[in-house]
C-alpha cells in the first residue's frame, strides 16, 4: 500500500544482519579456522583460551555492575566467561597459571542512574550502555557455537572439562530470553545503531586479540 512502512526485523535480527561481516572476519582468525577444522594441538588450545581470557576478563571487569544489575532487574544472569576460562586453562597448565581474577571497574553503570542521566554527561553514559547492549550480544551469541565446537573439543582433548565452550549447551531457554529482552531495550532505532555499534568494535576486538594471540604460537 502507498506511503505503508516496510516492517522493521525485530532489534535481535537487524543485530545479526547488521554484524553478519564482522563475524565472519572474527571466526576467519588463524587459531579459529584450526579449532574448527579440528587441527590445534594442546599449545593452539591453549593460546586460544587465554586470549578469549584476556579479553572476556577485562570486559567483565569493565561492566561489572550493569551485568548485575540486569540479572536483579530482568531476571537474566550472564555466566561468567572468564571464570570458566581460567577453570580450563588451570586444567590445562595443571594447576601452574598466573590467570586471575581482575577487579571490578565498572564506571558507566552508575554515571547512566539519577538525575545526571538526563545532562549531556548522562547521555553518552546512556549511549555507550547501549553498546554495551551490542558486546553482550557478540559474547552471548558466541556460546550457540560453542555447542558444536565443544563436541569436537571432547573428542581431540577427552580429559579435559571444557568449561568455556560447554556454556551453551544449555542455553536455548536463556538465548530465547535475552533475545526477547534486546527486542525491548533496542526497540528504537536510535539504540539500535548504537548496539550495533558496540557489537561491531567487539568482533574486531575479538578478532584482534586471536590474531596477535596466534603470532606467538
Amino acid at each position: 500500500m502507498e506511503g505503508a512502512r516496510a516492517v522493521r526485523p525485530p532489534p535481535h535480527v537487524a543485530l545479526r544482519e547488521s554484524t553478519r561481516a564482522a563475524h565472519d572476519a572474527a571466526e576467519a582468525s588463524p587459531l579459529m579456522q584450526q579449532l574448527l577444522a579440528g587441527a590445534l594441538d594442546e599449545t593452539g588450545y591453549r593460546a586460544l583460551l587465554a586470549a578469549q581470557w584476556d579479553l572476556l576478563s577485562e570486559w567483565e571487569a569493565d561492566r561489572s555492575t550493569w551485568l548485575a544489575g540486569i540479572g536483579a532487574t530482568q531476571g537474566w544472569h550472564y555466566a561468567s566467561r572468564a571464570t570458566a576460562l581460567a577453570q580450563d586453562l588451570v586444567d590445562l597448565t595443571h594447576g601452574h597459571t598466573d590467570v586471575g581474577a581482575r577487579p571490578a571497574r565498572d564506571s558507566f553503570s552508575r554515571k547512566a542512574t539519577g538525575p545526571a542521566a538526563y545532562g549531556p554527561k548522562g547521555c553518552r553514559a546512556q549511549g555507550a550502555l547501549l553498546q554495551a547492549w551490542g558486546e553482550l550480544y557478540v559474547i552471548e551469541g558466541s556460546a550457540l557455537g560453542g555447542r558444536v565446537i565443544v563436541k569436537r573439543l571432547r573428542e581431540r582433548f577427552p580429559s579435559l572439562a571444557h568449561r568455556f565452550y560447554a556454556v551453551g549447551e544449555n542455553a536455548e531457554v536463556p538465548w530465547r530470553h535475552f533475545q526477547e529482552l534486546l527486542d525491548r531495550v533496542l526497540a528504537e532505532p536510535a539504540a539500535l545503531r548504537r548496539a550495533v555499534e558496540g557489537a561491531l568494535r567487539m568482533f574486531a576486538r575479538y578478532r584482534k586479540t586471536l590474531q596477535d594471540h596466534a603470532s606467538h604460537v
